[in-house]
């Protein structure tokens, strides 16, 4: 008959207190490193581990860093159902198009100016991109079938802003709105003229067209989205509207950004004429100026090196013609998409992937440094509130309370006692000194 064998429990519990009580004793003839496969090392890691699970500064930056990529998911997810929606309005309803652009102007533009107003950043409103999508918005709204409207609101949207992408590297990154909203500033424009020339029809164009779908869908009609579109027509002067009334546009816009944000000036007429910029430079607020320059030094290129050499107004003068001639080759490129519809659609494309590539490219590379920098935050914050937790052990031992051994006294006594408390270090609640130790 095969002899049980006892509990196990009943075998280890006293060769464990054993073992204990040897490295007690090695530790305290100053041989206290544990004889590999003991059973004493990982003892000893866990006792010098830090306590993150007891430790309340570390559940609190353990559930603010939970709590922070629950919120990106939930954006990545908004951000990636917007883009899927996108998508399939642009191949499923591209007649459409137009309409989710005026709900986007209409939603994101009064939040963007209310979350830059209330920021540093508020004369990005501003920027270039801001002034054409408006254009475009009055021109889908108030002059749906003027081919010059149409042909100037189009060269500016697809010519200038959509090379934006590529010039300022705008990434698609599906977890920011604020980098979801400016790419579809700089996208939408473009993509809204295109399906309006090539596939809306006449009857649901301008706020006309667009009341009467509403209308009908109140009474349960559907809007005459497949209907047949109207012919793409073409103004008489091309290189007028397709040239010279957008660089007048841009002209305008330039001198006006020119003397609100770059020009400097003196003295009370000079004030006036140069509206913000004292303004600007008081209270710190970024423009457009300082955040290209800022990248551009960070780079140190050749187009910054090109820029900063000289003085103020050689800067200025070389900064504007840059941007001017910037503006001439998108104006140039943009031609022959507006004459044949084929290289439109590819322009299109080509909008879709270049701030995607930019948005894979900072997933790949900058969002892991990221995600590591914010590691390396929470650690820092647990390791300083383990250091100051440490440091009141250490001060509670070498001086061990009084108070605590002696019998219950009265108010006075008490209240003596309590001014020794000391604050925890890792919530801020008030403790004795003995307890902090």
């Amino acid at each position: 008959m095969a002899r049980t064998a006892p509990p196990a429990g009943r075998q280890t519990q006293p060769h464990a207190k054993q073992q204990q009580q040897l490295e007690q004793h090695e530790q305290q003839q100053g041989q206290g490193r544990p004889r590999p496969g003991s059973g004493g090392a990982a003892r000893q890691r866990r006792r010098s581990a830090p306590a993150a699970a007891s430790c309340p500064v570390a559940r609190r930056v353990c559930a603010e860093l939970g709590a922070a990529r629950r919120r990106e998911a939930r954006a990545q997810l908004a951000g990636a159902s917007a883009f899927g929606g996108l998508l399939f309005v642009a191949g499923a309803v591209p007649a459409a198009l137009p309409f989710v652009f005026l709900v986007f102007f209409a939603v994101a533009m009064p939040l963007r100016a209310a979350a830059f107003w209330r920021s540093s950043a508020r004369f990005y409103l501003l920027d270039f991109c801001y002034f054409v999508n408006a254009a475009v918005a009055a021109v889908l709204l108030l002059a749906p079938d003027d081919p010059r409207a149409e042909a100037a609101a189009s060269a500016l949207a697809d010519g200038p802003l959509a090379g934006a992408l590529a010039a300022w590297q705008c990434p698609w990154i599906w977890g920011s709105a604020e980098h979801t909203v400016s790419v579809l500033m700089h996208h939408l424009p473009g993509l809204a003229l295109y399906a309006h020339r090539h596939h809306t029809p006449r009857a649901l164009r301008g706020w006309r067209g667009l009341a009467r779908a509403a209308a009908g869908l109140a009474r349960g009609q559907l809007p005459p989205l497949g209907a047949a579109p109207a012919p793409p027509s073409r103004p008489e002067h091309l290189a007028l509207w397709l040239g010279a009334a957008p660089l007048v546009f841009y002209a305008v816009w330039q001198l006006l950004y020119f003397l609100a944000v770059q020009e400097r000036g003196g003295g009370a007429a000079a004030g006036r004429a140069v509206v913000w910029r004292s303004f600007i430079l008081s209270h710190g607020y970024e423009t457009s100026y300082t955040c290209l320059a800022a990248r551009a030094a960070k780079t140190n290129n050749f187009w910054n090196r090109l820029v900063r050499r000289g003085s103020i107004a050689r800067r200025c003068a070389v900064y504007g013609a840059l941007q001017l001639a910037f503006t001439v080759l998108c104006l140039v490129l943009f031609v022959p998409t507006y004459l044949d519809w084929r290289l439109a659609l590819l322009l299109q494309a080509a909008k879709f992937v270049v701030p995607l590539y930019y948005g894979c490219r900072f997933a790949a590379v900058k969002a892991p440094q990221h995600a590591f920098l914010d590691g390396l935050a929470a650690f820092k914050a647990i390791e300083a509130a383990e250091q100051a937790e440490q440091a009141a052990a250490a001060a509670g031992a070498q001086h061990p309370p009084q108070h605590q051994a002696q019998p219950r006294r009265g108010g006075a006594a008490r209240r003596a006692c309590a001014a020794e408390a000391v604050p925890c270090s890792s919530c801020g609640a008030a403790a004795p000194r003995a307890v902090a130790a």
